[in-house]
């Protein structure tokens, strides 16, 4: 049974999980240069996987991350794949493109996001993080899946980059759009999203176990990347993530991780074959970590009901 440490690097864990990654078929979102699953996207292409699909918004970073990966592994076969997981039109289009790959896929690891953003809505009157980091995933993902599961019997891993925010707020089921912005509390909703992709994880492993899909959501770690964009000096000095004269405060309370010690938390979720009997769970330093999580994250009642929102705010049932 492998076991990581919990600062393990990528490469370090894609050695151990070699076997597993050769030959596989995988799809990463948020695979921009810089961010988590652009590192876990480099890390997993020097160990053979038989297709690497890149997705994310600009075509024009996604071909910046294909010929970095490309100086280094020059056969491996990769294709880009542009979504836009706040438009649910973009969504399908792209859900379409990957529906119709010879290949399929057996791996989907849901690492796209946006943290504490000014309040705005989705293209369908859906408040950014939530739409984005859960209802953008929930949509594709199950779209992909149900062609997956179509095309015969498969085993399949989903990974959801979930967080440690998971903590900063339960989903709001009545009013997941904080008044239509007038409650809006950029941190909430960010822990809304966050507790949205583990439930997410929950209710994947209830409903399709047993068909061979397997869910795991995760915390990759304390990170500087893309994703803290929308971060404002106050936020940095309230949090004292930073000293008043701007550099990172590297008191190791605050355990900061590396891009690529982020990636391999990633890439534990999507390929580590003795968690497989722990489906649904909640990953934390590279191993299963439930009794870490809140309470109403993990709970199946919640999971349910956020299945149901989610299927009403896309329009769509799945799986029924």
């Amino acid at each position: 049974m492998a076991q990581f440490e919990a600062d393990a690097y990528g490469e370090e864990v894609c050695k151990v999980l070699s076997s597993q990654i050769k030959g596989s078929k995988v799809l990463i979102t948020g695979v921009t240069p810089g961010s988590i699953g652009g590192e876990a996207a480099i890390q997993l292409s020097r160990h053979e996987p038989s297709l690497l699909v890149l997705a994310g918004r600009n075509s024009q970073t996604l071909q910046e991350l294909d010929r970095k990966i490309k100086q280094e592994t020059p056969n491996i076969q990769t294709r880009l794949l542009v979504i836009d997981l706040s438009s649910q039109e973009n969504i399908r289009k792209a859900a379409e493109e990957v529906n119709s790959y010879p290949e399929t896929l057996e791996i989907l690891i849901n690492s796209a996001g946006v943290m504490a953003s000014p309040f705005s809505f989705t293209k369908d009157g859906i408040e950014l993080q939530f739409g984005t980091n859960h209802i953008g995933h929930f949509l594709f993902t199950n779209l992909v899946l149900e062609e997956i599961l179509r095309r015969g019997p498969s085993r399949i891993r989903v990974a959801n980059v979930s967080s440690l925010g998971h903590k900063r707020g339960p989903v709001r089921f009545d009013d997941y759009n904080f008044e239509e912005g007038k409650a809006y509390d950029k941190w909430q909703a960010y822990g809304q999203s966050k507790t949205a992709n583990m439930l997410y994880s929950v209710s994947l492993a209830e409903k399709l176990g047993d068909k061979g899909v397997e869910a795991f959501s995760l915390y990759p770690g304390r990170i500087v990347t893309g994703l803290v964009k929308h971060l404002t000096d106050e936020d940095w000095l309230n949090s004292g993530w930073r000293h008043p004269d701007g550099t990172l405060n590297t008191d190791p309370k605050f355990n900061w991780t590396t891009q690529s010690q982020g990636a391999a938390k990633l890439i534990v979720a999507a390929y580590d074959p003795d968690i497989s009997d722990k489906n649904g769970s909640y990953l934390a330093r590279n191993a299963v970590r439930n009794d870490e999580a809140a309470d109403y994250a993990l709970d199946p009642q919640n999971a349910e009901k956020l299945w149901v929102l989610s299927e009403d705010l896309v329009g769509q049932k799945f799986f029924n």
